[in-house]
């Protein structure tokens, strides 16, 4: 049978321009992070015969790698989570071991000195006074430090709330976006565009908050959905301070979210306040350990009035903090001696109160360490944790860094790719018409001739 050029010629114009428009979009979205390169499905149209009818174009398809978006997602999630971790408990480090100015370390070994000039002028006022004023100085730097992690952590929940508030938005939006994206399928129209919109959403959600999405634009949260297919579901929070929780809001009732396996900004967050709740409270009960230890010895004591009993600080203080300098001690009744026989000149109990310093396991959370040691130890704990969350940063955005690379190998557009591909589809169009051309040049000849 014959071949119908002029129909061959217009369906290769079709197509030729099919991909030249599709060249056009990808280079004009180059720059676009989110974007994916589209290219032209052709098939070509069987004549009867066998021989080829030309070439039928079946729609744009958009370059795709799920396997690595999903690795990019998770590994953005590790990014932001350890970047959010570290923000929050470095603030606090800086609490613990300031890099100016003294500690409760330094606090501490001021106290136990002063003491231990006590016993040896235990008569004298100023001394006397020296000793006290230095142990109000422990309590006060620990009443501080105490104070200031607690605030630390309220402040950085403070932020909490705008974080949420972009979470419900972006699945909102990702919602809404899988209603379009079913409607243009449906009508046989391609949703590229859209499907590259969404793609952008999920990856800050995995940056928010970890989640994941799966191919359909259903996105969840350790389990719990965040978006199913048009419904975005809605994130709140519950509890405060400490208790702080995260729940999701569904049709037949409120589903807690497990915030310890959090991912993302959000993640990091919470498993950073959670991390200086504990440090203070580790802060906490050294102090305690401390403060008990010198009561007790301080009790056996007698003052320079022959009063005993008397406890050195009070345990809690009247106020946030863990301890404070009994208001009622003074020059007088400070307990330097171990007898009443041998006021005024014993200074033996100061000495004893020195000595706990050197003592170790009086705080059963080290028992293999003095109390300046444990102080140390928890500097220096808390100190590495937050070291690790700073290389776990850089190492995710190491490979975030290379997978993207690898990503855009496969998805990214190419300009050189693309106007080389440009220059060939000009041509194929340019030839097509040319084709298109001859056939019409033939018929206007042969109907001159048959005239």
């Amino acid at each position: 049978m014959p071949v119908n050029l002029s129909s061959v010629g217009l369906s290769g114009i079709n197509a030729a321009e099919a991909e030249i428009a599709a060249v056009e979009s990808n280079i004009t979205n180059a720059s676009n992070p989110n974007y994916s390169v589209e290219s032209v499905n052709l098939a070509a149209i069987p004549a009867p015969d066998g021989a080829g009818g030309g070439v039928e174009v079946l729609g744009t398809q958009r370059a795709q790698a799920p396997f690595l978006t999903s690795q990019i997602n998770s590994a953005q999630s590790t990014e932001s989570l350890n970047a959010s971790f570290a923000q929050v408990t470095q603030a606090a480090q800086t609490l613990l071991a300031p890099s100016s100015g003294a500690d409760l370390g330094q606090a501490m070994q001021s106290m136990f000195n002063a003491f231990t000039n006590l016993s040896a002028s235990p008569e004298d006022p100023t001394v006397r006074q020296t000793a006290i004023t230095a142990a109000g100085t422990f309590a006060q730097t620990a009443q501080q430090v105490s104070s200031e992690l607690a605030s630390e952590a309220n402040s950085a929940l403070g932020g909490l709330g705008s974080l949420i508030a972009q979470v419900n938005q972006i699945s909102s939006q990702i919602a809404d976006l899988n209603s379009q994206i079913t409607a243009q399928q449906a009508k046989g129209n391609d949703p590229a565009a859209l499907l590259d919109q969404r793609d952008g959403l999920v990856s800050q959600l995995s940056q928010l908050i970890g989640a994941n999405a799966d191919s359909q634009g259903n996105v969840s949260v350790n389990g719990v959905p965040l978006v199913f297919g048009a419904n975005a579901l809605t994130l709140g929070i519950t509890g405060s301070g400490a208790s702080t929780g995260l729940e999701m809001s569904l049709s037949n009732g409120d589903q807690p979210i497990p915030t310890g396996s959090l991912g993302g900004q959000i993640g990091g967050l919470l498993s950073g306040v959670a991390a200086v709740n504990r440090v203070r409270a580790s802060f906490d009960n050294l102090v305690t350990s401390i403060a008990s230890a010198i009561n007790t010895q301080h009790a056996a004591g007698y003052g320079l009035d022959g009063s005993t009993g008397n406890a050195l600080f009070l345990i809690p203080g009247t106020g946030t903090g863990p301890i404070e300098l009994n208001p009622a001690i003074n020059v007088q009744n400070l307990a330097a001696a171990s007898s009443a026989a041998g006021l005024p000149g014993d200074g033996s109990n100061a000495t004893a109160i020195a000595a706990l310093g050197q003592a170790s396991g009086l705080d059963p959370a080290y028992p293999n360490n003095t109390f300046i040691e444990a102080f140390g130890q928890l500097q220096s704990d808390f100190g590495s944790s937050v070291e690790a969350a700073n290389n776990n940063q850089q190492q995710a955005a190491a490979t975030v860094q290379s997978l993207s690379t690898l990503k855009g190998s496969i998805t990214g557009v190419s300009l050189n790719d693309q106007l080389t591909k440009l220059v060939e589809y000009q041509s194929a169009l340019e030839a097509a018409g040319r084709a298109v051309q001859a056939v019409n040049d033939m018929a206007t000849f042969l109907v001159q001739e048959i005239q």
